[in-house]
């Protein structure tokens, strides 16, 4: 009885500093990722996407493949692309699967307070996706600004990511097909697993609210509640997470679930 405390301290004693330097981002946005100076994050994902319009159905499966290089301690780039493979279109919109542009991102840390009991920060991005493949017929940039803050009290996480976005932003016309706010908030505790060394599982919960104002006609908003999870080791983490959406107006497409699954690789 008593080898089996001590050992059950020892492993306490391994795996608690590892759940408290690991961190369970949230899953459905990139802006949070935030890789040490000169290392680099991997992601890369599967999301099922059900929409309507109209009482259509459009289902995709969309890959993004997402790259974070820590360039300095206050510093990340990265960039993103993601392939779309359509499954069911039933509108009539023309749809193919294609590469998509990709997107380029910067993020500079703005404020940080590391304390014995929390850590606090907060960064600035900007990014854009770049018009370079040809499914960029029309040439237009969609770019980002935004702002990302971190909390971490002990074994919580908390992730507010605010952006605004200009999608598809003609630099001729010099106007935007629509602007979009955007706001997610992702929460979620580190658990140490007894008998599995260097391995954490965190429950994530995360809250999404968007709100688009078209060029043309009337704004609509919409938001997802989503449970998920990480399996977090040292180098890999598995992630998956499940959107149930809350449709606040009715617009001209019905956003309906999402099921997101994915790897995360550190260097």
């Amino acid at each position: 009885m008593k080898n089996k405390i001590i050992l059950s301290a020892l492993l306490l004693a391994v795996l608690l500093p590892a759940a408290l330097q690991t961190k369970a981002e949230g899953i459905s946005v990139d802006a949070g990722l935030t890789p040490a100076q000169d290392r680099i994050i991997i992601r890369l994902q599967y999301r099922n996407i059900f929409n309507q319009m109209g009482g259509n159905d459009i289902v995709m499966h969309m890959m993004p493949m997402v790259a974070a290089y820590g360039l300095t301690p206050n510093i990340t780039i990265m960039m993103r692309n993601v392939y779309r493979a359509v499954g069911t279109n039933e509108t009539m919109m023309e749809m193919d699967s294609r590469w998509m542009d990709p997107f380029l991102m910067g993020k500079v840390k703005l404020y940080r307070l590391n304390t014995r009991t929390y850590n606090f920060g907060v960064a600035g991005f900007a990014g854009t996706t770049f018009p370079i493949l040809n499914s960029s017929v029309s040439k237009t940039y969609s770019p980002v600004l935004g702002i990302n803050a971190s909390y971490r009290p002990g074994l919580w996480s908390f992730d507010l990511n605010n952006a605004y976005e200009w999608v598809n932003y003609n630099t001729k016309e010099n106007q935007s097909t629509a602007r979009q706010l955007q706001l997610n908030l992702a929460i979620s505790r580190n658990i140490i697993l007894p008998g599995i060394e260097n391995c954490i599982f965190a429950p994530v919960q995360e809250f999404s609210f968007a709100r688009n104002y078209p060029t043309s006609g009337e704004s609509s908003s919409f938001g997802f509640i989503s449970p998920g999870f990480q399996l977090v080791s040292p180098h890999v983490k598995f992630e998956g997470l499940y959107q149930i959406p809350v449709n606040s107006d009715k617009s001209a497409i019905n956003y309906g679930r999402r099921l997101i699954l994915g790897l995360r690789f550190m260097f």
